[in-house]
């Protein structure tokens, strides 16, 4: 389409160059009259340029700036340097069909044999705006999250840092950025980093990851990770951002709900669901690794006739006696259970039933002695049966072992002098 000008003014090759310009170019006299156009500025604003040449430049505006962008032009006509019309302006443009858009606009002039001529080099910016804002409130999401955001590359160095990252492990970014992630990992704990970042390098997203971090006090947190892959405009994964929940007080609070439904109310042993697992898991250690283990079943001889007698608080009370005459006796690793109203079981690891025996008659002993005062009564001394068998790679089942153990319990009971006739 050829050029359209304004009769008087012969812009000669300026004509070609303002035609082929990447931008929109409108250039307009001193009195803000449109005297050029190119075909960029057509498509930007949806006119055809024989509408646009002889029309006031404002028109090319939103309503609401076309006066402020007069006196813009004015002070403009007093000191026409070249600059970038920006401050004080709504930069934006005005289409055919009315609707607005982002520009950036370069303002100069051009001198002719009829006077001077003011050039506009008008870009749409709407997609960078667009993008810009976006960022921005992506920023602000980062830095304003409660949880741990973290940027690193491939090879797991820290290249950001929020806010968050800092209230959570108490470094301040200026003291990670650069640094490895394996600074987070507390000693004597698998990094297992590497191998989420080979998993996320070809596209995988981990969520819920469950791990512990350590911070810069030394203190441990138990955190909860979303790592996922950060990538080029291409599609290329060129590093990875980490999301890090601290869910502490969820785990001790879920760990608390476990102990209470895996604890006997009572006496604080651990209880027969408890009881049930750790047998199955030692049977299944010992068919696997061949590890030794000695479990004894224990029954209180004359239990029933102290509940008849006393009551159940003074039962209560005897349980607890021995509940925690046993803690006392035997090791931290040994699992000591109330099964049922009056019985007990020990599964003891390592052990051999050969020196369990001896362990068996001291517990025998130790209970004997415990004694329980009973108001206006005299005071209760116990005594209990033990079965005891050793857990081995022979070992059946869990079912098989408890069943023996309790055979050989009811077969020293009935042998118990102090045991009531029937």
């Amino acid at each position: 389409m050829a050029v359209v000008e304004v009769q008087r003014y012969d812009l000669g090759l300026a004509s070609g160059f303002i035609e082929t310009a990447p931008d929109a170019v409108v250039i307009v006299d001193a009195e803000g009259v449109i005297v050029m156009v190119n075909a960029q500025t057509e498509e930007l604003f949806g006119y055809h340029r024989e509408r646009l040449v002889g029309q006031h430049v404002e028109m090319l505006l939103p309503e609401r700036v076309r006066n402020l962008h007069r006196s813009h032009r004015a002070r403009f006509l007093e000191h026409p340097q070249s600059r970038e019309a920006r401050e004080g302006m709504d930069m934006h443009g005005l289409h055919a069909d009315g609707t607005e858009f982002s520009v950036e606009i370069s303002i100069g002039s051009l001198e002719t044999t009829h006077g001077t001529l003011f050039t506009s080099f008008i870009r749409d910016i709407s997609e960078r705006r667009r993008l810009e804002v976006e960022a921005a409130h992506f920023r602000s999401v980062v830095e304003f999250s409660q949880d741990a955001i973290i940027g690193k590359n491939l090879d797991g160095i820290i290249v950001s840092w929020n806010a968050g990252a800092q209230r959570l492990y108490g470094y301040a970014a200026h003291e990670v950025i650069g640094r490895s992630t394996s600074l987070l990992v507390p000693p004597n704990h698998d990094n297992e980093m590497p191998d989420l970042l080979r998993r996320v390098r070809s596209g995988e997203i981990i969520e819920n990851h469950e791990t512990v971090r350590s911070r810069k006090d030394g203190t441990q947190v138990t955190v909860s990770l979303t790592v996922s892959p950060i990538r080029t405009l291409s599609g290329e994964v060129t590093g990875a951002s980490t999301i890090a929940r601290n869910i502490t007080e969820r785990v001790r609070y879920q760990e608390q709900l476990i102990a209470l439904s895996e604890r006997d109310a009572l006496t604080g042993l651990r209880n027969r669901r408890r009881f049930d697992r750790d047998i199955a898991d030692q049977v299944e250690r010992a068919h696997r690794y061949g590890e030794p283990a000695v479990l004894m079943m224990i029954d209180l001889n004359g239990f029933k006739q102290i509940n008849d007698l006393h009551g159940h608080k003074v039962g209560d009370q005897v349980l607890k006696a021995v509940a925690s005459a046993l803690r006392g006796r035997l090791r931290d690793s040994d699992m000591v259970a109330r099964i049922g109203g009056d019985e007990f079981a020990i599964v003891m690891p390592y052990a051999r039933v050969d020196n369990a025996q001896g362990i068996a008659d001291s517990l025998k002993k130790l209970i004997n002695s415990c004694v329980v005062n009973v108001e206006g009564a005299s005071k209760i001394t116990l005594n209990a049966s033990i079965g005891l068998v050793e857990i081995n790679k022979d070992t059946p089942s869990e079912d098989d072992i408890i069943a023996e153990a309790d055979r050989l319990m009811y077969k020293e009971k009935a042998n118990d002098p102090s045991r009531p006739p029937r």
